[in-house]
């Protein structure tokens, strides 16, 4: 069992990192943090999230992947990582293709999708989720001719940016931005802000 500060920096330190080493994550890996999704909880126990696995070692479905992916909406200038800085690997969290817009089952995404990522943090990986990306990915891994959808893409790998939490109060607001040493900053507003 983990404490409340340790579970509080998982939280921290799960942030949305573009940036990664270039390093394959096995396909064992990422099928282990499919798992954690599988675990989570779900609107009726109903279980429709359905799983797409990438790993960058399989070098033509990942290109698939990630060139259907929008990176960074705050980011005008900036395109996406660089060759070197690609993920190491995807998850696809798809619901059955009458399901897509279900509100509850957006929800069921959410909470998959967050788990995906915290279990990711604790292993060290960074994760981005995506809503953004093209219509037709699902066309191109072969979901969409098997009754799917997808709902979400995961990208994930091992971490090559410093993420920077800061407080909301400087020029920039609520919006992300670079530093000129490629350090991504996250503004987050105080709790008291937050409490109602």
């Amino acid at each position: 069992m983990i404490d409340a500060n340790e579970f509080h920096q998982l939280i921290e330190g799960a942030r949305t990192y573009r940036r990664y080493s270039g390093e394959a994550v096995e396909e064992g890996v990422l099928r282990e943090l499919a798992d954690a999704a599988r675990l989570s909880p779900c609107g009726n126990n109903m279980q429709v999230l359905r799983f797409r696995v990438v790993s960058a070692d399989d070098a033509e479905a990942a290109e698939k992947v990630f060139s259907h992916l929008h990176w960074a909406g705050a980011l005008k200038d900036w395109n996406g990582p660089e060759p070197g800085e690609y993920p190491g690997g995807y998850v696809v969290v798809c619901l059955p293709a009458k399901l897509v817009a279900n509100p509850i089952r957006l929800i069921d995404v959410g909470i998959a999708s967050q788990s995906i990522v915290l279990a990711a943090a604790s292993r060290g990986l960074g994760a981005c989720m995506h809503k953004s990306y093209d219509a037709c990915l699902g066309d191109e891994l072969g979901l969409t001719d098997a009754g799917y959808a997808v709902a979400m893409v995961i990208a994930l790998g091992p971490r090559a940016e410093k993420i920077v939490l800061e407080p909301a109060t400087t020029d920039h607001g609520l919006t992300y931005w670079r530093e000129s040493d490629g350090s991504h900053h996250v503004p987050k507003l105080a709790l008291d802000d937050l409490l109602v």
